[in-house]
């Protein structure tokens, strides 16, 4: 048996499960508050030392809004940058359609 959780941002904050080591992101979070909530998410798997893995899905038609809060945040946890974030965060600019991407959580 595998365990799954799906969850909505409720579980985001506030709730702490043991054991998460691998959160799908299906939409990222948007808004003023996006990026910050997108920590909250993540922060679901890596907890207490332990290492997780994110991924998520991005839409060049919607997502390109927080890509350069996006960037800032996993060049400042030392996480690579994917080039389709770099270049919506240079140009501002998007495609159509959905990328699927990942990044390795670290402990917090």
């Amino acid at each position: 048996k595998t365990p799954i959780m799906f969850a909505t941002d409720v579980a985001a904050r506030g709730l702490d499960v043991r054991g998460v080591s691998l959160v799908i992101n299906y939409d990222l979070p948007s808004g003023d508050d996006g990026v910050e909530n997108y920590v909250h998410r993540i922060g679901r798997t890596g907890r207490a030392g332990a290492t997780g893995v994110a991924h998520s899905f991005w839409n060049t038609k919607t997502d390109k809004k927080q890509a350069r809060q996006l960037m800032g945040l996993l060049a400042d946890a030392g996480q690579e940058v994917p080039d389709f974030i770099a270049a919506a965060a240079a140009s501002g600019k998007g495609g159509g359609g959905r990328s699927w991407w990942g990044g390795k959580g670290k402990g917090g």
